[in-house]
């Protein structure tokens, strides 16, 4: 565009963006700084601020949330534009980017709008809203503002089409989305009211432009039947109504759930960056000076644990992966995020004075909802499996399960408030060092007869095989621990095995809540791997290896800690294990992803490399796998606990991997072998599905026969 006729001049602009005269531009300011003032209101005055009263007050521990800020800064940046956890769920992340990106894009647009019109013209006089510019920010608006009516609709379609079961339904929701899409579509009724009522004439300047806004002349073809003072008066009133809700939105944010705008960010900033998801530190010296163990009262959580509460946007997918919730137990992974922000609202009515001053209750004075029980029952905690699924899911990087194990260690060590068959599990613990309680002296019976090296006989090895309590006491999964020591003798591998001992690893201990137990049983074994100079180790079970290669840690063990599978495909790859016959039999192969091998420790590929390499049998992926697989059931210490509510999810998962047209399901953890096996025979499927473990089947593509050798004494 020239010359004046064809530049969009200031008048133009302005009757496209303004109100109308100067009162009303001061009534509007007016108006904007009443919604930010009730905005600021709603904070201190509303649930946000009483939370906060009780965040300020948390006493819990937690890692350093501030370290590396610039490269948690980037990271928040970049995981909040590229949607990167959102999109992994391919119809909500699409809508919620087009939502997104509209709001972005309709803001960028609003604030430069503000800056020329009140601010930059008052002052100077400069007008850069004219020509290109104009045009291209007019098309960019429309553009985005039409993707994000589309982004709306398909979240409504979900709400009220789709109802996925895990979906949280409060009226807000709806109420919300159909707040945002009148929100969209007066604005642009007041674009195509304009344009109806100006730019279609041919003589406007702008009327070869009118393409650049799409969105507006479609929408105004509803009121083209108007003449142009209706269409002007028309527009007046819309206009109004648009701005009016604009800002009641944004008051009507500090309400609801949209505050998730300002929070995830802040809380995707604070992620741990710890391998693991942090449990509470509860350091050795506690155990002698504590009044209390575990937390009982919402106050005993860390700042960061009763933050996440404010970054939840209740969106549900960690309730979608939740193997507990998809086998019908009481346990919603949001919902104990969202009952834990109620429960810090309800307590503040009893503990703060009169002066709005939050003050920390003795048990004996406190006469409220308690914290376990009334805000988070006591079977919600213990169906938990600690497969991780929930962190792994959501977007806003919340830690649910570690809340859970928190409760737990207050149930066990404070109340005694555990299943009955715990018990046992802990008395085997303490007393034989494995939750069988099968005496301690048995422990490397399961080597005799087939040549494994004793680390007290050999006095040291560059890897230590640590078999733990499944390979050494379990006949199932014995035969595991023996193809691996005679894999390991096949490919010359410098390694040995403690025998007697050796000691539970205690990974079950920690995660039922038995602190005390799990670091009882974690510092013998510390103390006797530096007596050997024990520097890498290699374990059968992913959940020792997670507790060996972690946990220890934080009781000075520090060593380099591999799963038998990595070692396996790198044996496999660097031609040590000779594959001389590849299996054959198998029929089609779908491998299990053990939550602690996978979630835990991102073991994906090597497990599959394996199965490729020894079989000719085609692998398949159940409809759960990878990130996303589905728990045996096992975790958590749930695999010495009966299963009494819902359907058992070793069953669940065997069944998947029956729907995936598998004959044998692969495993490569003694916890899911045994569930795998299991759930096949108390489904009858013996005839149609088999379970395998990894090693036990290289073994046999290698040739080695696991039979002990005969001795003097045998017949």
């Amino acid at each position: 565009m020239h010359g004046p006729q064809g530049e969009v001049t200031r008048e133009v602009f302005w009757n496209i963006l303004s109100p109308g005269s100067y009162t009303e531009q001061i009534l509007l300011y007016i108006l904007a700084l009443a919604a930010i003032g009730a905005l600021v209101r709603a904070l201190y005055k509303g649930g946000f601020g009483t939370r906060l009263k009780v965040i300020f007050k948390a006493q819990g521990t937690d890692v350093d949330r501030l370290d590396n800020w610039k490269s948690r800064l980037w990271y928040a940046i970049v995981d909040v534009f590229a949607h990167r956890k959102i999109l992994r769920e391919p119809y909500q992340g699409i809508f919620h980017f087009f939502i997104f990106y509209g709001f972005v894009a309709l803001t960028i647009t609003t604030a430069i709008v503000f800056f020329q019109a009140d601010i930059l013209y008052p002052i100077t006089g400069i007008w850069f809203m004219k020509g290109g510019f104009y045009l291209a920010l007019s098309l960019f608006a429309d553009v985005f503002g039409l993707l994000c009516i589309v982004g709306v609709v398909m979240a409504l379609y979900r709400r009220y089409s789709i109802k996925p079961a895990w979906l949280d339904e409060k009226p807000e929701d709806n109420f919300t989305l159909w707040f945002i899409l009148a929100i969209l579509l007066t604005g642009f009724i007041v674009e195509g009211l304009r344009i109806h009522a100006t730019e279609t004439n041919p003589a406007h300047p702008v009327h070869p432009y009118i393409w650049t806004s799409p969105g507006g002349y479609a929408i105004g073809f509803v009121f083209s039947w108007m003449d142009e003072r209706s269409m002007r008066g028309l527009h007046y009133f819309m206009w109004w109504i648009h701005v009016l809700m604009a800002l009641t939105f944004f008051v009507y944010i500090g309400y609801t759930k949209l505050m998730h705008i300002f929070m995830t960010p802040v809380n995707i900033f604070l992620r741990p960056t710890t391998p693991q998801p942090p449990i509470k530190v509860m350091p050795p010296e506690m155990f002698e000076c504590a009044e209390t163990f575990g937390i009982h009262k919402v106050e005993e959580y860390s700042w960061k644990d009763l933050f996440d509460q404010e970054a939840c946007m209740r969106c549900g997918r960690c309730v979608e992966v939740c193997p507990a919730f998809n086998t019908d137990k009481p346990l919603k992974p949001r919902d104990v995020i969202q009952n834990i922000r109620t429960h810090m609202e309800q307590k503040a009515k009893f503990a703060l004075d009169a002066n709005g001053v939050y003050h920390i209750l003795p048990d004996e004075s406190y006469t409220g909802p308690s914290l376990i029980g009334d805000c988070i029952e006591k079977e919600t905690a213990w169906a938990c499996t600690t497969c991780m699924a929930c962190v792994e899911a959501c977007p806003a990087y919340i830690l649910q399960f570690p809340k859970l194990i928190d409760l737990r260690r207050y149930l066990v060590m404070m109340e005694s408030d555990f299943a009955p068959e715990l018990q046992g599990v802990f008395k085997g613990m303490e007393n034989n060092s494995n939750p069988w309680g099968i005496g301690a002296h048995l422990r490397a019976d399961w080597a005799k007869g087939h040549d494994v090296p004793l680390m007290s006989e050999k006095g040291s090895a560059e890897y230590l095989f640590y078999v733990g309590c499944a390979g050494a006491f379990d006949d199932l999964n014995k035969r595991a621990a023996v193809a691996l020591a005679k894999i390991f003798n096949e490919a010359g591998l410098d390694y040995a095995i403690l025998g007697t001992e050796e000691g539970c690893c205690g990974d079950s201990a920690k995660k039922i809540g038995n602190e005390y137990i799990f670091q009882a049983l974690a510092t013998a074994n510390i103390e006797t791997f530096k007596g050997y100079g024990v520097k890498k180790i290699i374990t059968l079970c992913p959940h020792g290896y997670t507790a060996l290669k972690y946990d220890y840690k934080e009781l000075g063990g520090d060593f380099e800690v591999y799963h038998y599978t990595e070692i396996l495909d790198m044996l496999i790859k660097e031609g040590r294990i000779k594959i001389k016959e590849p299996i054959t039999d198998l029929g089609t192969v779908t491998y299990h992803d053990s939550c602690y091998l996978g979630r835990y420790n991102q073991v994906y590929t090597q497990p599959r490399d394996i199965l490729k390499a020894i079989s000719t049998s085609p692998v398949v992926e159940m409809s759960s796998h990878h990130a996303k697989s589905f728990c045996c059931g096992a975790g958590g210490g749930r695999m010495w606990m009966e299963e009494h509510l819902g359907t058992r999810i070793n069953q669940k998962r065997t069944r998947q991997a029956l729907e995936a047209g598998a004959k044998t399901v692969c495993t490569a953890c003694p916890f899911c072998y045994t569930m795998l096996t299991d759930g096949i025979k108390e489904l009858e499927l013996g005839e149609q599905l088999q379970s395998a473990d990894i090693a036990i089947l290289v073994a046999r593509a290698a040739g080695i026969d696991l039979k002990p050798k005969k001795t003097e004494g045998d017949a």
